[in-house]
């Protein structure tokens, strides 16, 4: 460090600098700044010099908090642009399928398939395939089957099992909480889950639900209840008054899977939620 420059700072090198500033060339003024601290002889010129530093930094600054909020506002405008795009893709994907299906009804001339796509209670479906998958997506909502769910309560008896799904409780939501879709704070689409209960042994349960409830992850005892949370979908398991400290004891022995296999409702089974209408809809 040498003071040997005892130039006093013009008005002509600071506007100097607001031109390589405005046009980016921010190495340079940061290196004649730097050479001002060093060489300046008087401190009157290292004061302007360490002011314009604090200016120079300002504006960088500045100039990061606007990148900032403009990449911001442009990934918005992108997400907004591929929301809409995506609509209207699977518009035309709808169209083309709907065109596709009233081809395929009209080709078809053997009298017995056409017959399998009328229902006399739900009416005409264009295609069999479409009153198969209304029928299976009937059987993925009502039947208790596909899904296990093993719940190890350690309460020493069999309880009763009330099982509930819902959507964007507080803490599920995905951008946080008080931000899931409009309408949905504190939870939305609560239902009561058809579902079969086996009691493997005094203190676990087997908990039969339909594949449409399907979650990944395992149920955890909270406070009350047993919790299932998959992303913003949850499964509620209540057995009814439990002792705390015996069911959190379990939760390490708590599990799921998948089972494709029908479930038969034995002696020992808890059978919930399936009646006669269910059965008529789902066969008819």
């Amino acid at each position: 460090m040498s003071y040997r420059d005892d130039t006093p700072i013009t008005e002509d090198d600071v506007s100097k600098l607001d031109k390589e500033i405005s046009v980016g060339n921010v190495d340079q003024v940061a290196f004649q700044v730097a050479a001002w601290l060093r060489e300046k002889m008087y401190g009157s010129d290292v004061r302007e010099a360490l002011a314009q530093w604090t200016l120079f930094n300002a504006k960088i600054t500045e100039y990061l908090i606007n990148s900032n909020e403009a990449f911001k506002v442009d990934t918005n405008r992108v997400k907004k642009d591929l929301i809409a795009r995506q609509t209207q893709v699977e518009s035309r994907q709808t169209d083309l399928e709907d065109a596709f299906k009233t081809v395929i009804a009209n080709a078809t001339k053997d009298s017995e398939v056409i017959l399998a796509r009328s229902s006399t209670r739900y009416g005409d479906f264009k295609t069999v395939d479409d009153r198969i998958e209304y029928i299976e997506q009937l059987l993925g909502t009502y039947v208790p089957s596909g899904f296990t769910v093993t719940i190890k309560h350690n309460q020493n008896r069999n309880p009763n099992v009330k099982v509930r799904y819902y959507e964007y409780a507080l803490g599920t939501e995905p951008d946080g909480i008080g931000l899931g879709p409009k309408g949905s704070f504190g939870g939305t689409n609560n239902v009561d889950v058809p579902a079969t209960v086996e009691y493997k042994d005094a203190n676990t349960v087997l908990v039969h639900l339909p594949t449409n409830y399907r979650l990944t992850g395992a149920p955890i005892f909270e406070q009350d209840k047993w919790r299932l949370i998959d992303g913003y979908k949850a499964l509620s398991f209540d057995l009814g008054t439990v002792d705390t400290t015996a069911a959190i004891k379990g939760n390490s022995g708590n599990s799921t899977s998948q089972d494709n296999n029908v479930v038969t409702a034995p002696q020992n089974l808890q059978a919930t939620a399936i009646n006669d209408t269910t059965e008529k809809l789902i066969w008819e």
